[in-house]
């Protein structure tokens, strides 16, 4: 009763379980992006990279420093110790640029600080194209309509539209009329800025009411550009449209995206942070048929990545490694044992030993990745080791005339010891990693847990359920039988047990040189260390 509780909490553990394809990383790393158009990287350098970095590089734990520093963009990068607290470490290094921000040019924009984080990378990636709309009307199709619909999807953080042709109103300045009104660009561009403006125009007070109050000052058409005044020459006003020419136009358009040979946008979708992938992924693809329908506009969806898939496949590989190692162990069992039920109560161990696994991974915060599955398929084939030892002591004490229920307390009790041991040396192999330092440490974490859970749940079931089974389904008429010599299997056996012995007969007449050629072995294992990396 118990373990059938145990194996209902595994169920319970694994349908909670969130599928990534990566355990959840925090890279060490914060990036400051500081865009300053029309400048040259040297300025840039100058006005914006080094008054940064002077005053980021005193942020606690930070290990390393570097920029780049191009046309129109600085870029620097902080890497901090692994261990280090990043969103602390993100709120120091705002602090610092708010100390220098008044220095920075005027025109240059806000710098931007983020964090490095693998699961913010797009979960997938969409093809949209149309058969009734050119590029420029599906992108704003797309961005309008299909955006917004696919965001509002559960576990969907952000969709980004990439290609198409992006509205744009363009003012191609003719530069001999500039020159004639003694204008320049830059003072253009200023007076633009500063006429597209919304100004907060105070408060109304009525008897029980306020009203906020605003000055309209945005452009609403083209003409209304075109008639902006930026000069004047003897008393006469200068408008824009008599020094250049206005055009709803569009970006340029700096990317081209087919999809089998068809003028398409991209969509990349976005999860959120505890979001489920495969959930995700499969949310949006129910939706596409639907937004389509209301969408219409000849709009048609074509998955080019989705991760997901990835992530399913792995899971059906762990289940098919698990399914053959459970036939396999059984079938080696019955080979050796020549007993089916005792075959079956040790295969048994490995489906029990990995349900109990998914329910402390829930506990433990892991996600079903591939590093972690990487972890339980590597576990499935030493699952068995204890169960077998405990049963084929058992079956040896029964052998020797004992009732089984004796012979299953006396048979466990006597190598428990033993298989403790055993289990905590092979533990003593894999907890360390957990303690090594760097991005190895963080990626291999989850596959050290893994199986550090999975061998203790199997130790338990060895010590307690093997010992239960085998008391129950061996002490009736099918029980124990001792196998026959006869048969081709039996002859088999009794010949390997009988060279098993002479070996070892062998070897213990010469105790002393068997230990030195393994003292040999091993110093010449460890010397071979050295020429691994030239290999």
């Amino acid at each position: 009763m118990i373990y059938l509780i145990a194996v209902g909490f595994g169920l319970f553990g694994l349908s909670s379980l969130r599928l990534d394809l990566y355990p959840n990383i925090t890279f060490p790393v914060i990036g400051i992006i500081t865009q300053y158009k029309g400048v040259g990287p040297e300025d840039i350098e100058n006005s914006l990279t080094r008054p940064l970095e002077k005053t980021v590089i005193s942020v606690e734990n930070v290990k390393r420093i570097s920029s780049r520093s191009t046309a129109g963009t600085s870029v620097i990068t902080l890497e901090f110790d692994w261990g280090s607290d990043m969103d602390q470490a993100e709120i120091d290094v705002r602090k610092m640029i708010d100390l220098v921000r008044d220095m920075l040019p005027d025109d240059a924009g806000e710098p931007i600080t983020f964090a490095f984080d693998p699961s913010l990378q797009p979960i997938q990636y969409l093809a949209v194209s149309s058969t009734e709309l050119g590029m420029a009307q599906l992108r704003r199709l797309v961005t309008e309509q299909v955006q917004p619909r696919i965001e509002r999807i559960k576990g969907v953080a952000s969709v980004s539209v990439e290609g198409g042709l992006e509205r744009q109103i363009n003012i191609l300045v003719n530069p001999h009329e500039l020159a004639a009104q003694g204008l320049s660009i830059t003072g253009i561009s200023q007076i633009l800025r500063l006429g597209n403006l919304q100004i907060p125009a105070g408060m109304v007070d009525e008897t029980d009411e306020e009203f906020s109050v605003r000055t309209i000052g945005e452009f609403s058409s083209v003409d209304q550009i075109g008639n902006t005044v930026i000069g004047n020459k003897a008393g006469i006003p200068i408008y824009l449209k008599n020094v250049a020419r206005v055009e709803d136009g569009f970006k340029e358009q700096r990317q081209i995206i087919r999809n089998n040979g068809k003028a398409s946008l991209l969509l990349l979708i976005n999860k959120q942070t505890d979001a489920n992938t495969v959930q995700t992924a499969r949310a949006v693809a129910r939706e596409l048929p639907t937004i389509q329908e209301k969408v219409g506009q000849g709009i048609q969806f074509e998955t080019i990545v989705d991760f997901s898939t990835f992530i399913v496949r792995s899971i059906r590989n762990l289940g098919n490694t698990a399914l053959q190692a459970f036939f396999m162990a059984f079938l080696v069992l019955l080979f050796f044992l020549r007993n089916f039920r005792s075959s079956l109560i040790v295969a048994i161990s490995i489906p029990i030993s990995v349900i109990l696994t998914f329910f402390v991974m829930d506990m433990g915060g892991l996600t079903l990745n591939i590093i972690s599955m990487a972890g339980l398929a590597l576990a499935i084939g030493m699952l068995v080791d204890n169960a077998i030892v405990v049963l084929e002591n058992i079956f040896r004490h029964h052998q020797a005339g004992i009732s089984i229920r004796q012979a299953a307390d006396e048979g466990t009790s006597e190598v428990s010891t033993a298989i403790i041991a055993s289990t905590l040396t092979t533990l003593a192999v894999f907890v360390p990693i957990l303690f090594v330092p760097g991005i190895a440490g963080v990626m291999f974490n989850d596959m050290a847990v893994t199986i550090v859970f999975s061998l203790t749940t199997s130790l338990l079931v060895a010590l307690t359920l093997i010992p239960l089974l085998a008391s129950r389904w061996l002490g009736r008429r099918a029980g124990f039988k001792k196998p026959g010599k006869e048969g081709p299997i039996g002859r088999f056996l009794t010949k390997l047990e009988q060279n098993y012995a002479i070996a070892l007969d062998k070897v213990l007449q010469r105790k002393r040189r068997f230990f030195l050629a393994v003292v040999v072995i091993f110093i010449i294992s460890m010397g071979m260390f050295k020429f691994i990396d030239r290999w």
